[in-house]
């Protein structure tokens, strides 16, 4: 059985998501040491500015020709409209390369071997609702349920999964979800009318189960940690992230945070760039 992560990345107007993706690629062969696949609608983008990649394979996608836009926030001050590429995702199953996936997000920075373990067991789908904040004072609750009444909220920015019948039926569920967003999102009292894969797979995983608590979906080992795009990327040195988290009660203000040897979606993507770039994320 072969075994391999797959990392989407289509930029758009500000966002080099390639960039983004050749990063979080190396994070995932020193930390993991499985081979990774990047999906792209822009293959001319990584030869010709990464020519040096580490992938795998480069499996080309098309162009979204109606993209959905949302705002990218670059700390608690700035923020910027843009183009959001993200319907491809469930086409996962039918483009990767390999028999057992990671699936991962180019934001989600790798600092373990957490994930090892899940790389090797016999479950079909693997996926995270536990979630923790590092700014413990704000409140969960969106990344909880995806409303205040309904079902619980998943990630669908890393998950495992196997290739067989059973996950096909699941990514062609997400497919039918997205292509009936406007019925999903009123049955489900979604109160965004943009399309985002985490309310996606939370919606099909609660379909898979039988609408009651089932075993569809397994949790990844530990808990996924996170930061949101209103706080700001400092560095990061091997293991060791610094992150200026958004101050309580006093926006433009920040308290200075660090981790260490623990997997990390940073939402703040401009921040994260910056970083890359070769300066500080602020």
């Amino acid at each position: 059985m072969t075994t391999g992560a797959i990392l989407f990345a289509q930029n758009n107007s500000t966002v080099d998501y390639i960039k983004l993706a050749v990063f979080a690629a190396t994070r995932i062969i020193n930390h993991l040491d499985i081979p990774v696949s990047i999906i792209t609608d822009n293959p001319q983008w990584l030869t010709e500015h990464y020519p040096n990649h580490p992938f795998d394979q480069v499996i080309e996608i098309p162009i979204e020709a109606t993209p959905q836009q949302k705002y990218f926030h670059d700390g608690t001050l700035a923020s910027h409209k843009l183009d959001w590429k993200n319907k491809s995702r469930s086409s996962v199953y039918d483009l990767t390369p390999y028999d057992r996936t990671l699936v991962i997000d180019s934001d989600y920075i790798i600092s373990s071997n957490i994930l090892k373990t899940a790389l090797i067991n016999e479950h079909d789908f693997q996926i995270y609702s536990k979630s923790f904040d590092l700014a413990s004072w704000r409140t969960s609750l969106e990344f909880t349920r995806i409303n205040q009444y309904s079902i619980p909220f998943y990630w669908a920015t890393v998950f495992i999964f196997n290739k067989n019948h059973i996950t096909q039926c699941f990514f062609d569920l997400i497919t039918y979800i997205r292509h009936n967003w406007i019925y999903f999102r009123n049955l489900y009292n979604i109160e965004s009318s943009v399309f985002r894969n985490d309310f996606a797979f939370s919606i099909a995983i609660h379909i898979m189960n039988g609408k009651s608590n089932g075993e569809f979906a397994v949790e990844l080992p530990g808990t996924m940690s996170y930061v949101i795009d209103k706080d700001i990327l400092v560095d990061i040195i091997d293991d060791k992230i610094h992150i200026l988290l958004e101050k309580q009660n006093h926006p433009g203000e920040y308290i200075l945070s660090k981790t260490q040897g623990i997997d990390l979606h940073i939402m703040n993507k401009l921040s994260l760039s910056r970083f890359i770039d070769g300066g500080q994320g602020v």
